[in-house]
């Protein structure tokens, strides 16, 4: 045990360094990025674009960089509903201030929880203080439409949006999260939607399948404390994603030609 400790321990303290605070592997479970961006595609993230953060928390020590437009980057889903409410039903086992891996007591089923955050990848395209609108699927940011050539729309349907007295109607619906709560609902400002001002210290992220992406429009905006880094490089590609299994055992699947591919 001493000698694999003397012979391993550097290693894996280094790696553990590393995934900390520089470059973290990511796989996309979702076609939300197409076509910039495939299901199964394995991407490393670099973590220090928007600051150097505590391990296993949203704490920034070193501030390093802001967010711009047309960045592509990787946060943790603000809305998740699979997150655990310590008020109610969970009590947590480590204080928040603590860097350790969310771990919970349910009440009701009387045993630990664990919770692993969701990270999901979108596009920024809107910044703190920007106005936000789309019409029929075009874009438009501080009333300027923008050339918007990563999207794809695949659904020649346009939704009508909703009728709402005021703009600050509609804010308020949008930051309520009225549109993520009844998704019959809130499917309808997909192609019509806003005009709405980016928050302070949040930003407004699409993804490049417009259609078929759960992004800004419907779970409003994106604090930049969620932020974790932007992808830097595909290293692995494989066309049986996301599962794992069908990924191992289908080295046919393998797309070998995204692999290497820098992503901007």
């Amino acid at each position: 045990m001493k000698k694999f400790l003397s012979s391993w321990g550097p290693v894996i303290a280094i790696v553990l360094f590393l995934r900390a605070f520089f470059l973290e592997a990511f796989m996309v479970p979702t076609g939300s990025m197409e076509d910039t961006i495939f299901v199964g595609d394995f991407m490393l993230v670099t973590k220090f674009n928007y600051g150097i953060k505590l391990p296993f928390s949203n704490k920034v020590i070193i501030k390093t960089g802001k967010p711009k437009r047309g960045d592509i980057v990787v946060f943790r889903y603000p809305v998740d509903p699979d997150m655990p409410q310590p008020e109610e039903k969970h009590v947590r086992l480590f204080p928040k201030w603590f860097p350790l891996l969310p771990f919970y007591w349910s009440k009701e089923k009387n045993f630990f929880v664990y919770y692993a955050p969701r990270n999901f990848i979108k596009r920024c395209v809107a910044l703190s203080g920007d106005t936000v609108e789309i019409r029929n699927k075009r874009l438009y940011v501080n009333g300027i439409l923008q050339p918007d050539t990563y999207a794809v729309h695949k659904d020649y349907y346009i939704t009508p949006g909703i009728d709402t007295k005021s703009i600050e109607e509609f804010t308020k619906m949008w930051l309520d999260l009225n549109f993520i709560k009844d998704r019959n609902y809130g499917i309808l400002v997909r192609d019509n939607f806003g005009p709405v001002v980016v928050p302070e210290s949040c930003i407004f992220v699409l993804g490049d399948n417009r259609d078929n992406s759960e992004d800004s429009r419907f779970w409003g905006p994106l604090h930049i404390k969620y932020l974790k880094g932007k992808p830097l490089i595909i290293y692995f590609s494989s066309d049986a994603g996301p599962n794992l299994l069908r990924i191992i055992f289908s080295p046919f699947k393998i797309r070998w030609e995204r692999i290497g591919r820098i992503l901007k």
